[in-house]
């Protein structure tokens, strides 16, 4: 029996990108109810619909563009509105290096496109996943969460004036909600216990002594310097064997073997 041909490597393998979107399937209200909010938000603040979908396109944080959107005037403070999303999205920096083992041995328009698509939601939902070498699973989560979040904007957008401040129906703790759900997810066991709890206590710290929403990187900075002191060898176990194997396939395509029958 001759040896099948390998497949073609793909950086975006399309069964990862449709197990992508179906593990966010539970995120599809919370994620329309977010967006939704943000469309109500949008046309009390005078953004057009096109610019609203444009937002969320070219940006796609949904925490960056709520600040944006609250800022904006007649006279769009352009300054003050890089620097608060700039901030705000500093923990995507945490986030990228979280994905290492996503993209390693991926060409730069993969990790850009990728990055892109990359959301609080389908990054936590990835990482909860034992095999992390096929960004098209990221990509997937991303594809679908994108999607949900411009119908939402759209929702309501031309829900307009109809819900005077979403706050009363406190249509704004949705992702607060998710996140909680999520977080049990990644859980491994004792050896998070210190990380967390110093990302807890560093959280609670910088929200009642630091402005804005730094106190997100205060308990993300003192996690992760918890994390790397308390880290050992073996607790990772061993390491994952390539995700872009040396002849240039990728490991995640499937095993070839060389006997007869196989």
């Amino acid at each position: 029996m001759s040896r099948p041909e390998p497949a073609p490597n793909r950086h975006f393998d399309t069964d990862a990108i449709r197990r992508g979107a179906i593990a966010c399937l539970p995120l599809l209200p919370s994620t329309m109810i977010f967006g939704a909010v943000l469309g109500v938000l949008a046309t009390q603040r005078g953004l057009s619909l096109g610019e609203l979908l444009f937002m969320s396109l070219t940006v796609f944080a949904g925490s960056a563009q709520f600040v944006s959107v609250d800022l904006w005037r007649e006279t769009i403070p352009v300054a003050t509105i890089i620097i608060a999303t700039a901030v705000i999205n500093l923990r995507y920096v945490l986030i990228g290096a979280s994905l290492r083992p996503v993209f390693r041995g991926r060409p730069l328009w993969v990790k850009i496109c990728g990055m892109h698509m990359v959301a609080d939601e389908n990054w936590a939902v990835t990482m909860t996943q034992k095999n992390l070498a096929n960004p098209g699973f990221l990509l997937g989560g991303g594809i679908f969460l994108g999607i949900v979040w411009a119908i939402g904007n759209t929702a309501g957008y031309l829900l307009g004036g109809g819900i005077p401040d979403p706050n009363v129906y406190a249509l704004d703790f949705a992702f607060t909600a998710v996140f909680a759900a999520l977080t049990v997810g990644t859980w491994k066991g004792k050896i998070d216990l210190l990380p967390w709890t110093a990302a807890a206590i560093g959280s609670l710290i910088g929200h009642y002594t630091l402005p804005g929403t730094w106190s997100i990187l205060a308990g993300a900075g003192a996690g992760v310097i918890v994390a790397a002191l308390t880290w050992r060898k073996d607790i990772d176990g061993p390491s994952p064997k390539g995700e872009i194997a040396p002849d240039g396939f990728s490991a995640t395509e499937g095993n070839y073997s060389t006997e007869a029958g196989k």
